[in-house]
């Protein structure tokens, strides 16, 4: 039994009105305790829908979400208690910042979860902040000096604050430069490998998926194109285009490259793997490659000798 389970889930925005418009229709997936989930899809695919169902935020029109085995609306007026266990970092968290100092907003999940030990909650407020990449010296400052990726950070500190079983990223890297989003990520794989958690991490960059997923869910209209390991989603490049998702550049290379003729894997993701790949295929070539036609050397002593001439 996964940590996370749904069993037909169906979710519908603006039920009876002219605007009606089904979001989710017949999801069904399981997960496991201590995954690293990768979600994709197109706009609209109703990935981010999925993951605040998953919170509690919304409630399906039909279907049920189980955690640990329970159904999180059996008691709706205690639905609150779900999202201790399932945070939720939404896109652009940092708007959601509010407090005096960062240590407070960090505060405020644990407080509302009932910590009232001041050791031990400052514990738990410094811990969430280097879990985050949070330097100490900036807990006593307003939100609102920081950064932009010191922000996202301390937002994301917050909700790993409340110690939820299940982490859900949406789109946490958006709007950072290349290395605010390597940092990110980095502190997020660190956070799992460390704590064991379990973490969804919704995203348009397939190369971020790639580089933590272990499993990677496809959305598409609704429903569940592809849940698998993240080395077969990439077999299915071209699948993944016609749905308009853009696959990593190293596995859009060897597509061509394919297309092209040449006889290469085509689940290439990561320049690791790539290399690899890449130096199978030369060696291949190499051995099949056939060596030019070379004139047979002559014998000196039947013919020429060394100096090159006539035998005597």
């Amino acid at each position: 039994m996964g940590i996370i389970e749904t069993h037909d889930l169906r979710f519908v925005y603006g039920k009876g009105t002219p605007f009606e418009k089904v979001a989710l229709d017949g999801v069904s997936i399981s997960i496991e305790q201590g995954d690293f989930i990768g979600v994709i899809g197109h706009t609209g695919s109703g990935k981010s829908t999925l993951v605040q169902l998953l919170n509690g935020l919304l409630r399906p029109a039909s279907g049920q979400i189980l955690l640990n085995g329970s159904d999180i609306w059996a008691k709706p007026k205690k639905i609150r208690n779900v999202r201790f266990e399932v945070g939720l970092v939404f896109q652009y968290p940092e708007y959601q910042l509010f407090e005096e100092t960062v240590y407070k907003d960090i505060a405020f999940g644990p407080l509302n979860k009932g910590i009232k030990n001041k050791d031990e909650l400052d514990r738990i407020i410094r811990t969430a902040a280097e879990f985050a990449g949070l330097k100490e010296s900036l807990l006593e400052k307003s939100p609102f000096d920081l950064s932009g990726g010191e922000k996202r950070r301390a937002a994301i500190a917050g909700v790993i604050a409340m110690q939820p079983k299940v982490l859900i990223l949406d789109e946490p890297t958006a709007g950072l430069d290349p290395r605010g989003r390597d940092r990110i990520l980095d502190r997020i794989r660190a956070y799992r490998e460390k704590t064991g958690s379990t973490v969804l991490l919704v995203s348009h960059s397939m190369e971020d998926i790639a580089r933590v997923a272990d499993r990677v869910l496809v959305m598409n209209h609704g429903r569940v194109e592809m849940f698998d390991v993240t080395k077969n989603i990439f077999r299915h490049g071209e699948r993944l285009s016609e749905i308009g998702l853009r696959v990593p550049q190293v596995t859009q290379v060897f597509l061509e490259l394919k297309h092209l003729g040449a006889d290469v894997r085509t689940d290439v993701y990561t320049m690791d793997f790539a290399k690899g790949v890449a130096l199978d295929f030369l060696s291949r070539h190499d051995a099949t490659t056939e060596q030019p036609d070379r004139p047979p050397a002559e014998n000196s002593s039947a013919g020429e000798t060394a100096e090159g001439g006539e035998a005597q």
